[in-house]
């Protein structure tokens, strides 16, 4: 989900899961992938706590990586130990008064905070830590948010409002989160009738997930990764709408067109993006684990 919340001259990304901003503080525990540009902090945690957070950040990376290249700069992802802490943090880095129970992360270019998945039973909804695919899809949903932030240019690409949908669609495809867990909501949307007209309606709703993370794959193979990876640079619709060389309107209709054909599914089939962790370790890198203080 993503949401703007301008504070000074600056806003967030807040969505149901990551981010984070380098911490100096007494007793925490900090690993740092290498040579990744992720930095883990978090303070008073086990070391099986970081253990598992490091492995599902460098499973979440290594995705990452595979569908757009390494992070151009550095990201340190700062772990809270409860809701209280969660909110505070929030609330001195950018202003947000309080937090709901949905919200176990909040992110924008170099800042990922999060809240630690052993206590989402107690101090979250929606979401099961226990759940591997689903917390580390949400950890590449993130990094993927991340990575668009740091390659796109802009102050701040949550300020991008009528891009919302584009931004949104790709976290959702390229962590794989279409071909999972919102895998056919796109053509069940336009089946029911719910599906947009006008792309500032495709972030809304039920289905917004899987309607724009369905856009995002209709530009990946309707045109093609680096098509993709150009629209990233992006700082309004009309400049997508540029480099695709349609107009809303006939974008729109052949997004529908490509969905009732079976575009999700064969984007699905034909990628890496649907499958479990466990299916491809081979692509996993292994980074080495570094400490010291950011």
């Amino acid at each position: 989900m993503l949401l703007t919340n301008r504070v000074g001259s600056r806003s967030m990304l807040l969505v149901a899961a990551i981010a984070g901003t380098a911490l100096t503080s007494p007793g925490a525990a900090v690993s740092q992938h290498r040579p990744s540009a992720i930095r883990l902090v978090a303070p008073g945690a086990s070391a099986e706590a970081v253990a598992a957070l490091e492995a599902d950040l460098t499973w979440a990376e290594s995705l990452m990586r595979a569908e757009l290249g390494p992070l151009p700069d550095t990201v340190a992802v700062r772990v809270l130990p409860d809701r209280e802490s969660f909110t505070r943090a929030l609330r001195e880095a950018w202003g947000i008064p309080e937090t709901q129970c949905w919200m176990v992360g909040a992110a924008d270019d170099h800042a990922f905070y999060l809240l630690a998945p052993g206590v989402w039973a107690s101090d979250a909804c929606e979401h099961d830590a226990a759940d591997e695919e689903g917390r580390r899809r949400l950890i590449a949903h993130e990094l993927v948010h991340v990575h668009h932030g740091q390659v796109n240019g802009s102050d701040d690409i949550g300020l991008l409002e009528d891009l919302g949908w584009f931004i949104e669609g790709v976290a959702t495809y390229l962590s794989g989160q279409l071909c999972t867990s919102h895998r056919g909501r796109a053509e069940e949307a336009i089946r029911q009738g719910r599906a947009p007209d006008a792309l500032s309606d495709a972030w809304s709703g039920p289905y917004r997930y899987g309607v724009t993370g369905s856009m995002a794959a209709y530009i990946d193979r309707h045109w093609d990764r680096p098509a993709l990876r150009d629209a990233l640079g992006a700082r309004s619709q009309v400049e997508v709408l540029g480099q695709l060389g349609l107009s809303e309107t006939a974008f729109i209709a052949g997004w529908r067109e490509w969905v009732l054909n079976g575009g999700d599914e064969t984007a699905c089939r034909a990628s890496r993006l649907g499958r479990r962790p466990a299916d491809h370790p081979d692509g996993v890198e292994r980074h080495a684990m570094g400490s010291g203080r950011p």
